[in-house]
């Protein structure tokens, strides 16, 4: 018997109430239409300090999974990407370029009208979403790498919106099984991603000094032929962004619990739900990874990239079998 899920608010028309300022916790089904945090009582040295955002994307055309992210802090930004090959076992192409807060800009919002840019010297990335456009287009020009790639949501199910007391507020909206047209260009060699799925992770928030999360996202096929997507974390948000979507509908879980070795991220991991939903086996086969300190910001972050396999148990859908879909894991620990 399938355990009970949680259910999923309708989308408010605002991050903050109106009247009070206060911010409208929950778990939401569908993304705001603009995230405006300036109700909050902050001095100007705390925005820039507490205020941060990001775009994070997952593409996973098997057997490539590409992740490229842009982060917006108030002292700060960076980009990293890479590409992972499943048949070889190994990353293509990693690359990560840090700069001044202005070299990066990431907008009020992940649905029509989003953006996320970063540009230093010759280094560059863009995510648009033009009002009216039911499609992002991605664009990079990174180290050994460059992205050009369509994401067309107008067949994805609807994004999860969570709304969460993380000193003092946090807005994340998930999204999965966006469909792909492009390629990657690694050292002049095309690969394609057409056909592909691709998911994104919006963050925007005033949050914790120290900040430090366990996280999974997982995208494909199961072997019934559902096209299957996945995202967990342990930590930071929690459960109110934790979801599943299959085909064309979404279902929130609770959240994540994850097993594994700190000392050896490249060992596999068992990644779980406490309601049942998930049991899943994530076997790494390379990893992206970053350390820094500059004294503001140190960072130990650690994102394995690999294939899941096991069984989800989804309200609606019954069992689903998963075997070897890609996706990628991640142990994070910021001080910012």
């Amino acid at each position: 018997m399938l355990a009970a899920m949680r259910s999923l608010l309708p989308i408010p028309n605002s991050a903050l109430d109106p009247v009070t300022h206060l911010p409208r916790f929950g778990s939401y089904r569908g993304g705001l239409e603009h995230v405006d945090l300036t109700g909050l009582l902050l001095n100007p040295l705390q925005r820039v300090a507490r205020h941060k955002r990001w775009f994070y994307i997952g593409l996973a055309k098997d057997p490539y999974y590409v992740g490229l992210a842009i982060v917006r802090l108030g002292y700060a930004s960076t980009v990293f990407a890479f590409v992972f090959d499943r048949n070889a076992g190994a990353l293509l192409a990693q690359t990560s370029t840090k700069g001044p807060s202005l070299a990066a800009s990431v907008g009020d919002t992940a649905s029509e009208g989003a953006f996320a840019r970063f540009r230093l010297g010759p280094v560059w990335a863009c995510l648009t979403r033009p009002k009216g456009s039911m499609s992002y287009a991605l664009d990079a020009r990174l180290p050994r790498l460059a992205l050009h790639a369509e994401l067309d949501c107008s067949n994805a199910p609807q994004s999860i919106t969570a709304i969460a007391p993380v000193a003092p507020v946090n807005v994340t909206e998930k999204r999965a099984l966006l469909t792909v047209r492009g390629e990657a260009i690694v050292d002049g060699r095309p690969l394609s991603l057409d056909g592909g799925l691709a998911a994104y992770d919006y963050t925007h928030g005033m949050l914790h000094r120290h900040t430090s999360w366990r996280w999974a996202l997982a995208l494909g096929t199961a072997t019934t032929g559902e096209r299957v997507g996945l995202n967990l974390v342990h930590g930071f948000v929690g459960e109110p962004e934790c979801a599943v979507w299959v085909d064309n509908d979404v279902v929130a879980v609770s959240e994540g619990q994850f097993c594994f070795d700190p000392a050896n991220p490249l060992a596999p991991w068992t990644v779980r739900t406490g309601d049942g939903a998930v049991d899943l086996r994530f076997v790494p086969g390379a990893m992206h990874s970053e350390r820094t300190n500059l004294g503001i910001l140190a960072t130990r972050f650690v994102q394995p990239v690999g294939t899941y396999s096991g069984r989800l148990r989804v309200e609606g859908h019954g069992e689903l079998t998963l075997d070897q879909v890609l996706g990628v894991a991640e142990d994070q620990e910021v001080r910012w």
